[in-house]
């Protein structure tokens, strides 16, 4: 079961819109470093002379974020709400953006939600090896030096409950639009069992996580492509009208539908 939706979750793509958008450049690349496990997303940008802060929004993943001018980095739990992160002007930073199918070790997923805390304190890797990801100026090699020596370190494979990972995938594949009451029959287990692995495993409920996924799959669709209309975006992910996935949005703490595509159209002319 796991494989085989395994194949249908890549169309999840988290974004932090920020990121992208709000830096002086971005650049990214998606790897698969665990064999039968969903992709990482690598990511590095770098921020402007004057800007110190940038928003980021829900995704359900978990960033590993290193400053790249200062020698630091932070593990960063998926947040419940928008919320606006300090950064330093002009450095470059490099991330690592994984789902929480992906073990850490000593560490539970569900202690990082809506927190930071320093790479170094959760693991104390060989000082010399970050360095070596900081001071390598290639992004590329910054991605080739933390598939081959710093993901043995930090990830554990197979050590979370299989069954988590296969609810976790059921959600991926209807991007998010599936009801507590149908996740627990596809997995074949109690509504009541199934919170209490979420908020063991993950750390928030199966309704809010499931909500999430649909909000960033909607929020791709605005993004990534210039054919969807909001009338698109609100059947494929199963809302039931415009003011509900407004709603969504708002709930977030994020800005409209409308106030996203004005934005994108602003910055594709600029």
């Amino acid at each position: 079961m796991i494989s085989s939706l395994n194949s249908k979750i890549i169309s999840y793509l988290p974004s932090q819109p920020d990121f992208e958008f709000q830096t002086d450049y971005y650049t990214e690349q998606k790897v698969r470093i665990i064999p039968n496990q969903p992709s990482i997303l690598f990511y590095q940008f770098k921020m402007g002379g004057e800007s110190s802060q940038i928003s980021v929004i829900p995704d359900g993943c978990i960033d590993i974020l290193i400053n790249c001018d200062q020698h630091y980095g932070n593990i960063c739990g998926s947040v419940t709400k928008s919320r606006v992160i300090n950064l330093l002007p002009n450095s470059t930073y490099f991330g690592i953006r994984f789902l929480p199918c992906l073990d850490i070790k000593k560490f539970g997923i569900k202690d990082l939600t809506d927190k930071e805390v320093s790479l170094n304190e959760m693991f104390p890797v060989n000082t010399n090896i970050i360095e070596k990801v900081v001071t390598d100026e290639s992004f590329t090699e910054r991605v080739n030096i933390f598939n081959e020596i710093l993901r043995s370190q930090i990830f554990e494979i197979d050590k979370s409950s299989k069954l988590i990972k296969q609810a976790l995938y059921n959600i991926y594949a209807k991007r998010g639009n599936i009801t507590i009451a149908q996740l627990a029959e596809e997995v074949g287990y109690s509504t009541r069992y199934l919170r209490k692995l979420f908020e063991d495993h993950i750390g928030i409920s199966p309704k809010l996580f499931s909500q999430i996924v649909r909000f960033q799959s909607s929020l791709n669709m605005l993004l990534r492509t210039t054919h969807y209309t909001l009338n698109d975006v609100i059947y494929e992910n199963g809302y039931y009208d415009q003011a509900h996935l407004i709603h969504e949005f708002r709930n977030f703490g994020y800005m409209t539908p409308y106030q996203l595509t004005g934005q994108k159209s602003c910055l594709k002319t600029s």
